[in-house]
């Protein structure tokens, strides 16, 4: 099988018709806003996830994908305790897995002989995935950053407009300016090897939303 160039993989993986159900989460939108968030806060709200949550999954999926080109042996569990550990809320990382277990099933189907595939188990969190992914197509570090980032806020932005509908060019204008605001970071965050390294970012706010929205009865998103 030919294998595509990483940049054109990226895209892949950022698309929404990608069939790995990230169409059916919100990156927090929908807890945000059934938790009393005023839709005139969503562009705060962008740009405190893409500072914090998505941060934290961009450096534990680099961690991912350098765990498996250094093939030192320490393997993919070291990340995924660390990333566990960084990620206060159980309904978030259950939302995670949901949507690795979904990216897992369709890498498998295309790379099956990957690297590091087979320690990802049957419910490995989304950014290990993406990490194992990356080091298969040679995605360089900064590619998957922005990638991370990016996928989290453009699901985020989807579910807005489903939820709050609006002019989609001002969804666009969103994920755009939350994207920007961390590009300072993305240098520092590319350059994670060790799973020590993932950054340590909370976001209390959201993660008590997430967790009573795990247990409404009428929502249209997972997580």
């Amino acid at each position: 099988m030919t294998i595509a160039a990483a940049s054109t993989v990226a895209l892949l993986l950022a698309d929404a018709r990608l069939p790995s159900g990230g169409h059916a989460h919100s990156a927090g939108m929908e807890p945000a806003l059934l938790g009393g968030m005023p839709a005139t806060d969503v562009a705060a709200f962008l740009t405190q996830r893409a500072r914090t949550t998505a941060l934290v999954d961009a450096g534990a999926a680099v961690a991912a994908m350098h765990a498996v080109l250094d093939g030192d042996g320490r393997g993919l569990a070291p990340v995924e305790r660390a990333w566990s550990a960084r990620t206060a809320s159980s309904a978030m990382r259950e939302t995670s897995r949901e949507l690795g277990r979904g990216l897992l099933r369709l890498a498998r189907r295309i790379w099956p002989s990957a690297h590091g595939i087979g320690e990802l188990g049957e419910a490995p969190p989304r950014p290990l995935v993406l990490g194992v992914i990356a080091a298969e197509v040679e995605m360089t570090a900064e590619e998957l950053v922005r990638l991370a980032v990016y996928d989290d806020l453009a699901s985020a932005v989807a579910a807005l407009l489903k939820l709050e509908p609006r002019d989609p060019a001002e969804g666009v204008t969103l994920v755009l300016q939350a994207c920007a605001s961390v590009e300072p970071a993305v240098a520092s965050i590319a350059a994670i090897w060790s799973p020590d390294d993932i950054p340590a970012l909370s976001a209390p706010q959201a993660e008590a939303w997430a967790e009573r929205h795990a247990t409404t009865p009428r929502r249209l998103f997972r997580g």
